[in-house]
């Protein structure tokens, strides 16, 4: 590697990462690919749930899902409504199989790939990113490239120190998630089938939100997950506090008490709503180093995709004219605000109001407005973020005003 020269290197093998150095190498151009875990897949924290569109958008195979879903369940505390689609209008990933899938396409269109390597510093000359020293099982070096995309997830590794970011930009949001299977067949796990359901309140979860996701036949992701964890007392960087809300979660569905846990991980992201500025001469952060991921659902895996393919196009340009400069690969993050619009900025605030504290009043009446919309329009608002198509209502125009102070025109 030290005396090779890339024309991208891409640092970090999730969504973001790979889905950018697939579509380079599908252009043609010469990537190498750093992931510092050992095992492509790993590690294999997330929710996972996307609309259908996602498959077809970025040319994925089915195999890399795991379950379809056609109903959408809100419960908060005791108040709740299900939205059914009649349809499937989504699937649950496979988070593995979809990055091993991503990385092994890569890898066949001509990417190189590094595992269990650390990018440590970026190389600047001259005011450029010129390529990164690293560590790990291929021993210490140096790779160099015409452009750097840190695609390292929260901990943004290249970008923090490029001082883009601060390395904790504040208290993450902390999550616990598990793969719970079903080996006798409980029929009132019927009730969880082709679902993604979500529990808020301080009945389930204080200032945050758990999950129930069916995952194929019998199994399911059961999880949840802290805003600012450590501002409300999850404070342990061994998980242990988050541990205690998972296990008191898990508690308040006795079907799932008799089965066995396959898996079980954790995670933390930074929920800011995005960075200031994502690049830099030679340099672009994309994905969860940039913080781009949705701030009140948190879906990142979709996002993370679309970043990745954003960022490919533009270093290609690059590549193309031999421009590395900021105001070249600043196209990417002008195409990547035009992607999220001013949602995000709606989206953080609701989750700001939403996962700060509510009280049992201010959540019935959430579900009641929620209750008044159509299943397509709850999809717009959770998958789109489009509150205009529903602003119609006068009931939405309240809720979004009760939770930003906003007041749609």
């Amino acid at each position: 590697m030290n005396m090779e020269k890339f024309d991208a290197i891409v640092v970090g093998a999730g969504p973001a990462g790979a889905e950018c150095a697939r579509e380079l190498s599908t252009m043609g151009r010469k990537v190498l690919l750093m992931e510092r875990s050992q095992r492509i897949g790993e590690p294999n924290f997330s929710t996972a749930g996307t609309p259908k569109e996602t498959i077809k958008d970025f040319d994925l195979p089915l195999s890399v899902t795991r379950s379809i879903w056609s109903k959408i369940l809100m419960q908060a505390n005791d108040h709740s409504h299900l939205w059914n689609f009649k349809k499937t209008r989504g699937y649950v990933f496979d988070f593995k199989e979809l990055k091993k899938f991503l990385v092994r396409d890569a890898i066949e269109h001509g990417a190189r790939v590094m595992v269990g390597t650390f990018a440590e510093v970026p190389i600047v000359e001259k005011g450029f990113v010129r390529g990164v020293t690293y560590s790990g099982i291929y021993g210490k070096g140096e790779a160099r490239a015409d452009v750097v995309v840190d695609a390292s997830g929260p901990v943004g590794v290249l970008a923090s120190k490029l001082k883009l970011r601060k390395p904790f930009p504040c208290a993450p949001a902390v999550g616990i998630e598990s793969i719970i299977e079903d080996k006798k067949v409980v029929r009132s796990l019927k009730r969880f089938s082709g679902t993604i359901a979500f529990y808020l309140g301080d009945d389930y979860i204080p200032h945050g939100y758990g999950w129930i996701f069916s995952f194929g036949k019998n199994a399911f992701k059961v999880g949840c997950c802290v805003y600012r964890a450590a501002d409300h007392g999850i404070v342990k960087r061994d998980y242990s506090d988050m541990m205690v809300a998972f296990q008191k979660f898990l508690g308040k569905f006795p079907e799932f008490k008799d089965l066995q846990i396959t898996e079980l991980h954790g995670g933390d992201i930074f929920v800011t709503g995005g960075m200031k500025q994502d690049y830099a001469d030679g340099f672009l952060a994309i994905g969860d180093a940039a913080f781009q991921i949705n701030p009140l659902g948190g879906e990142g895996i979709r996002h993370g995709l679309h970043s990745g393919r954003m960022a490919a196009a533009v270093v290609n340009k690059a590549i193309a004219h031999n421009d590395f400069s900021k105001k070249t690969l600043a196209e990417y993050d002008t195409d990547w605000r035009k992607y999220i619009g001013m949602k995000w900025d709606i989206d953080l605030k609701i989750a700001q109001k939403m996962y700060g504290g509510l009280n049992d009043g201010q959540w019935k009446e959430i579900i009641d407005l929620l209750a008044s919309l159509s299943p397509r329009e709850v999809f717009e608002i959770g998958f789109h973020y489009d509150y205009s198509k529903a602003i119609q209502l006068g009931s939405l125009t309240k809720l979004v005003k009760m939770l930003t102070g906003v007041t749609f025109g």
